[in-house]
């Protein structure tokens, strides 16, 4: 019987699922919020601090907690923190409203 399953076929196999199981994990009990770094990374295609600032914070104040939002200094100067689940569902609700082409390069222009 030894044999009839290759072992490392079926590790390159159950690797990604077991990941992928694991960061869902990780998100939805690591902690409710995450910081800026984080959201830009995962939620935000990799864009750059200042562009979250920039085309989500500043563009859409509905963010801002202050507004029933879910980030708390979005300018910066304290900490940013940014509730997880809400910017989350936020960002799907939203994704069609944000110019994902929109440059800083173009704004200090």
């Amino acid at each position: 019987m030894d044999g009839l399953i290759n072992k490392n076929i079926f590790i390159q196999w159950v690797k990604p699922l077991i990941e992928k199981l694991f960061e869902k994990f990780v998100e939805e009990y690591e902690g409710s919020t995450m910081n800026i770094d984080e959201f830009r990374k995962k939620d935000c295609g990799g864009k750059g601090k200042e562009w979250v600032r920039v085309f989500i914070f500043d563009e859409f104040p509905e963010v801002d907690i202050k507004n029933g939002g879910f980030v708390v200094n979005p300018r910066g100067g304290k900490k940013t923190i940014i509730f997880r689940k809400d910017a989350k569902k936020w960002i799907e609700e939203n994704y069609h409203r944000i110019d994902w082409n929109a440059s800083i390069k173009e704004l200090e222009r």
